[in-house]
């Protein structure tokens, strides 16, 4: 009966284990229990989701026994025919062993509907000791119902089965996620621990398709479902994540040096001739080698901003600037001259996003101009004179 109620390969009866049982027993319960139900508007293929499932928590029962009975699972070779009449399956009836502790029920209301294939079972086998066979299918609906109801089998263990009545406890958790999360195509593990439960609950996620919030069901080893609300929250947990206080913005700063510093203020290690922190600062800047970035939501896409840095060279022939980006391979940024503009660049943001860059030009330090001699000093005045005479 479990083979074809569960889908099992004959064949390789003997290959599953109690887990893999667990495991296509969970995704049936999930995909046909009557609480998923509710928005499906087929009457026949509601019908049909719940008479599988009706069928599964015997189907899985009568597995789990053979597990605890004989170690494995057991090819009943006559379990089934096309005209579902036998019953092998299903084990000895005799106690009603194979309905177990189902509770109440209460899901599935009154038993009068289920006629197949229990109830027809029944009828067969005691059809030889009554004459009105309507009259026998009540009477063993109404016993199956007393003992549906008070629990009365033997030896099954709650922790077997799902049960559908009882109530779906649900669970609100925050998932810190970066930039780089939200730009793979590669699938994030996640693993959660629920208050009360001892195994942890495992899976996959392609951030960038569920973002910002998605729901995960789940049933533990003692058959209570578990209903998983997980909101996304980009954060800076990420090492070479850092938030900025005084923008009060969340950012991801990436850097082409070997040290952990994420600051723009860090040292240049390849002039160590000028000690000077503010000169240091400056080419730091000229450089973009310290590129953070920000983020904006608009709607459903997320716009990635960062500021490029230029010098008044850059700033009259234009540049080209090749930065580092979020996934740590480099793009290059055109800057036309005479550019102060935000430079857009379409869908390089996330998820459908654009990477807007911010051009600041870096007005001539006090530094870099007493380095001049007085000569120099004065053409580059007289320079300036000229370009605003005209």
């Amino acid at each position: 009966m479990y083979i074809e109620i569960l889908g099992l390969d004959i064949n390789n009866i003997s290959k599953y284990t109690k887990e893999d049982i667990k495991r296509i027993y969970k995704k049936i319960a999930l995909e046909c229990h009557p609480d998923k139900l509710i928005k499906t508007q087929d009457i026949k293929v509601k019908n049909a989701k719940i008479e599988r499932f009706k069928k599964a928590c015997i189907a899985y029962k009568k597995a789990i026994e053979d597990f605890d009975n004989y170690g494995e699972l057991r090819a009943y070779p006559n379990s089934t025919d096309n005209n579902n009449k036998n019953y092998g399956d299903y084990g000895d009836y005799g106690d009603f062993g194979d309905f177990g502790d189902f509770g109440d029920f209460g899901d599935f209301g009154d038993f009068g509907d289920y006629s197949n294939p229990d109830i027809n079972f029944w009828e067969d086998m005691y059809s030889n000791y009554f004459n009105d066979k309507k009259k026998v299918k009540n009477t063993f609906i109404n016993l199956a119902n007393i003992f549906l109801t008070k629990g009365l089998s033997k030896g099954f263990n709650r922790k077997n089965y799902y049960n559908p009545s009882s109530k779906v406890i649900k669970h609100s958790i925050i998932l810190p996620v970066n930039y780089l999360d939200l730009h793979t195509d590669k699938n994030k593990k996640i693993r959660i621990l629920l208050k009360g439960v001892k195994k942890p609950f495992n899976f996959d996620i392609l951030c960038k398709k569920e973002y910002p919030h998605f729901k995960r069901q789940y049933i533990d080893d003692d058959g209570i479902e578990h209903e998983i609300e997980i909101k996304m929250m980009i954060s800076n947990t990420n090492p070479t994540k850092i938030f900025n206080k005084k923008n009060n913005y969340c950012s991801d700063s990436t850097s082409d040096s070997s040290s952990d510093s994420t600051t723009d203020s860090s040292e240049d290690s390849s002039d160590s001739s000028d000690s000077y922190e503010g000169l240091d600062y400056d080419k730091n800047r000229l450089n973009n080698k310290n590129i953070e970035y920000r983020h904006k939501i608009v709607n459903d896409r997320i716009d990635l901003m960062i500021d490029i840095f230029i010098n008044l060279r850059d700033y009259l022939e234009g540049s080209c600037k090749t930065i580092k980006y979020i996934d740590n391979n480099y793009i290059k940024i055109d800057i036309p001259p005479f550019t102060l503009n935000n430079v857009i660049f379409n869908n390089k943001g996330l998820l459908g996003g654009n990477l807007v860059v911010n051009v600041i030009l870096l007005n001539i330090s006090k530094i870099y101009w007493d380095k001049l001699g007085t000569d120099d000093k004065k053409l580059f005045i007289k320079t300036i004179e000229n370009i605003y005479k005209n």
